[in-house]
Parts: structure tokens; sequence; C-alpha cells
């Protein structure tokens, strides 16, 4: 089982680099190599646990900005 490092991301998140080869295989990467733009959802689901799963887009609104 790989371990993977957390990172800082901005000021107030940290986060975890997930497998390219693991995103290609979901689609989830577009053919120049780039991961698309997808929505997840993250659950904290015990102490330390979160699961992340990978969500239909067109089940949520566009965000206004």
């Amino acid at each position: 089982m790989p371990i993977h490092q957390l990172v800082q991301v901005g000021r107030t998140s940290g986060g975890v680099v997930l497998p390219k080869s693991e995103l290609r295989a979901l689609g989830l990467v577009d053919e120049e190599g780039n991961v698309k733009d997808q929505p997840v959802r993250v659950t904290r689901t015990d102490t330390g646990t979160w699961e992340v799963a990978v969500i239909d887009p067109n089940d949520y609104p566009e965000i206004e900005t």
C-alpha cells in the first residue's frame, strides 16, 4: 500500500495527491494528460479516515460567482 504525504494547500487547507494512473482509469484525465475539473465529495468517516467520492457534476447546479 503506497504512502502519500499530506501537504499544505493555500492557507487553510491540506491535501493529498491522488495517483494519476488511478484518475486516468476513472476517465478523469484528458487527452493532454491534465486532470479534468471534477467535483468530489470528501467525507470524514472516522478519526483519521476520509472517503473521497467522485460525484456527477450534473447533480449539482453551477456555483455562481
